[in-house]
């Protein structure tokens, strides 16, 4: 039960995370940025950033495009949940959900999985471009770890709680 709950899960949210690629690759053009700014690649999830400043403001342009990509993959992940999980009601299933939903490494998971795919300062505008892509095949395999530590942590939970309640059920046995 767990288990086809857990690939569910996964399936779903790369699924919506490349769908949603395909509608978003139909091109955003800003005026000033370059061409490839907003722009998603195949086999691909990319976001990008921009920073204003001095050369310093390349660095700050590559925080904020991880920092765009964290907030798509919780945003994305919580509309599959929505979407796809609302109308599960067994606890044990609501639990893995909740757990699954609660990603607290993330931000380092994509601080070390981005490719920079582009980097440009424009030093008339005195701004810079930063293009950040993580590969379907990358986030789909974090996505399947984590699935499968929380389908662990659940099992192991529940056979806590079912030693739990055969100890005291035990021990409400008359001698």
């Amino acid at each position: 039960m767990l288990e086809s709950l857990a690939f569910a899960l996964v399936k779903t949210f790369i699924t919506f995370m490349f769908n949603q690629h395909l509608e978003h690759a139909q091109s955003v053009r800003i005026e000033g940025a370059p061409g490839w700014y907003y722009q998603q690649t195949v086999n691909h999830i990319c976001d990008s950033g921009a920073a204003y400043g001095n050369l310093e403001a390349v660095e700050q342009s590559k925080a904020n495009a991880r920092k765009q990509m964290v907030i798509r993959l919780d945003k994305a992940l919580e509309i599959v949940v929505y979407e796809n999980f609302r109308d599960k009601t067994d606890p044990t299933e609501r639990a893995l959900i909740e757990r699954f939903k609660q990603d607290e490494n993330l931000p380092v998971f994509v601080e070390s999985a981005v490719i920079y795919e582009n980097i440009e300062y424009k030093e008339k505008q005195s701004t810079a471009y930063t293009r950040v892509c993580i590969a379907k095949e990358t986030l789909q395999a974090y996505q399947e770890e984590r699935v499968g530590k929380l389908k662990k942590a659940v099992t192991l939970h529940h056979r806590d709680r079912a030693f739990d309640k055969l100890d005291s059920e035990m021990g409400a046995v008359p001698k």
